[in-house]
């Protein structure tokens, strides 16, 4: 009796049946293992390839604020407002830190407001002529440098450029505590 005799007329022989099934069950296998490797793949490249808001260097500009609203000389915080990376989700809109700002003519000045020592937050002096970390008393100059206080290092100065009136700041962060700058993601 013929291998096909009691499959209904017209349908395909087992043999072929089975064939197709293994070529549908390899193909769904080899869509499983790709969204499984794939983002693994991504996620272990990603320090290396330099994602944004890496440790990697790669920059990563946030607009802070327009030129004009900057009057010059005078220092002015400013938040830094942008997305936040872990490894598998972007919140957007999120505080990513604080920044102070000086305009000098048509060029910025930028370094972070989180002291160099134990990260605590920068304040401006009421003489507007230096800044002030409250938590150990470390006294900077309007240029970052360390005048008084534990503070390892200067300010942390951040780089600046200014986009159709706007001003940008290629946002990092860096450990505290230490002498050197040593970037960390976020």
């Amino acid at each position: 009796m013929p291998a096909s005799a009691g499959a209904p007329f017209g349908a395909p022989p087992p043999e072929e049946r089975r064939g197709a099934l293994k070529a549908l069950v390899a193909i769904g296998g080899l869509a499983y293992a790709g969204a499984i490797v794939v983002p693994a793949a991504s996620f272990l490249a990603g320090p290396a390839a330099g994602n944004a808001g890496s440790a990697s260097g790669r920059e990563r500009w946030v607009r802070v604020g327009r030129l004009a609203d900057l009057p010059p000389g005078e220092p002015r915080r400013l938040r830094v407002i942008g997305e936040e990376r872990d490894a598998f989700t972007v919140a957007k809109d999120q505080m990513l830190g604080a920044i102070w700002v000086i305009r000098e003519g048509e060029k910025i000045r930028a370094m972070s407001a989180t002291c160099p020592h134990l990260g605590c937050g920068i304040e401006l002096n009421d003489d507007k002529k230096s800044f002030n970390c409250p938590c150990h008393a470390s006294r900077f100059a309007l240029s970052g440098v360390p005048e008084t206080g534990p503070s390892p290092r200067p300010m942390d100065a951040l780089a600046t450029r200014v986009v159709e009136g706007w001003v940008e700041v290629d946002f990092r962060r860096y450990r505290d505590g230490t002498a050197e700058l040593q970037e960390i993601a976020g």
